[in-house]
């Protein structure tokens, strides 16, 4: 704190500290705060308040219907008594919702439809009378019981506000489905962390042990190249190449292996959700193992070759465990962003493949609404996560200084 305050004086000091805590306390803290609040907290779609709700809007609406339909027959009544009247007078009854009769007739006459039977227009006065009274008698039997549904319903929320909100039934209600995808999104996750290191390891320590810097510059550029494009469209690239009328199926129908339009469809599986996630997250895993790499001393390195070491020992007993950091950030990175992932699942094979938890997730926050089942599922992610991070830590024996070196 003092080092930066000498660098930038105590006025710039202060705002870089005050952006800071605000970037941390809203985009960190008080978003998580609210996903655990929120995942404590059981919400009961099916509770007896919910019926209850439930009920008392249905007959809501029938209420609602009830003096719509007493509004028509009283325009009928109102329409015959008219009729009634000016036959009575020997005049034509005017008509209350056609034309004006100053009006010029702009489209032929129609002749009207009679009604069919037991429609209120063949009802009469007496008929629409009995009719409007059995309506009203019906609409205030229905008030009767949405006033005692009400006052149940407040008995229901003053029992619920007295009732402990916060609970665990949002980890425990899990079903079997759901926690079954969640230990095997873990097991993917890991699967996707070994791979990506056992490709990455040897990218790495080529670039570590790059006898000139144009050799190196050249293999670092054709690693970042790639990654120029925005993470989406690569995505979208592997879906072109994998589809069955992609490039992949393209090049083995040229190939004669199988006719055109017959190929497999390689999206069609974890296999190629694996192939993408490793391909999106390489450079995660590639940079720390070089970065750890590229501080190894190569003196080390050419006394193991002089002392017979084959090269299995060689990397087993000097470079991999001088490369423990590297290889325990480029783990917890590329474990945490595969788990969390879900534009990759989503978007190659969608519903062709088993499901990620991620998805289970969004489906939970965006098409069921159900936000707090959503934030427990969230948590059990995060909490997943942080046991791998502390296991990682722990197997490599290294710590925070190590990893962030």
């Amino acid at each position: 704190m003092r080092s930066l305050t000498r660098s930038l004086g105590w006025p710039l000091t202060t705002l870089v500290v005050g952006l800071v805590a605000v970037w941390i306390a809203g985009m960190i803290a008080l978003p998580l705060a609210t996903m655990v609040e929120r995942a404590f907290v059981f919400q009961d779609r099916a509770d007896d308040l919910t019926v209850m709700g439930t009920r008392i809007n249905r007959l809501t609406r029938d209420v609602a219907t009830i003096e719509l339909d007493v509004k028509m027959l009283e325009r009928e009544a109102a329409n015959a008594a008219t009729e009634e009247a000016a036959a009575d007078s020997g005049f034509p009854a005017p008509s209350i919702s056609g034309p004006s009769a100053l009006a010029p007739t702009l489209t032929p006459s129609i002749t009207p439809t009679p009604s069919a039977p037991g429609t209120t227009s063949e009802l009469g006065p007496k008929d629409i009378a009995a009719e409007i009274a059995s309506l009203s008698a019906r609409k205030r039997e229905i008030a009767n019981d949405i006033a005692t549904l009400k006052q149940e319903e407040e008995r229901l929320r003053i029992e619920k506000a007295n009732a402990s909100r916060y609970s665990l039934q949002n980890f425990s209600t899990i079903s079997p489905i759901h926690a079954e995808v969640f230990f095997s999104t873990l097991g993917y996750a890991s699967l996707v962390t070994v791979l990506a290191f056992l490709i990455c390891y040897p990218v790495a320590y080529a670039a570590a042990t790059a006898k000139t810097a144009n050799k190196l510059a050249l293999l670092l550029l054709l690693l970042v190249i790639p990654y120029a494009i925005n993470e989406l469209l690569r995505t979208f690239a592997w879906v072109m190449i994998l589809e069955r009328e992609g490039v992949l199926n393209t090049l083995l129908s040229a190939l004669g292996l199988f006719a055109p339009g017959e190929g497999p469809r390689w999206v069609a599986s974890n296999g190629a959700v694996f192939t993408v996630m490793i391909y999106t997250y390489l450079l995660f895993m590639v940079f720390p193992l070089y970065n750890t790499l590229d501080t190894l001393d190569k003196n080390q390195v050419e006394a193991a070759r002089d002392l017979g070491a084959s090269a299995w020992q060689l990397h087993t007993r000097v470079v991999i465990p001088h490369a423990k950091p590297g290889i325990a950030m480029g783990a917890i990175m590329v474990f945490m962003l595969s788990a969390g992932s879900i534009a990759v699942p989503d978007v190659i094979g969608r519903g062709m493949h088993p499901d990620w938890f991620t998805q289970i997730i969004y489906r939970r926050f965006f098409e069921s609404a159900n936000w707090n089942q959503g934030s427990a599922y969230s948590l059990m992610l995060l909490g997943a996560c942080v046991v791998f991070v502390l296991t990682v830590m722990a197997t490599f024996r290294v710590n925070i200084r190590d990893v962030a070196r």
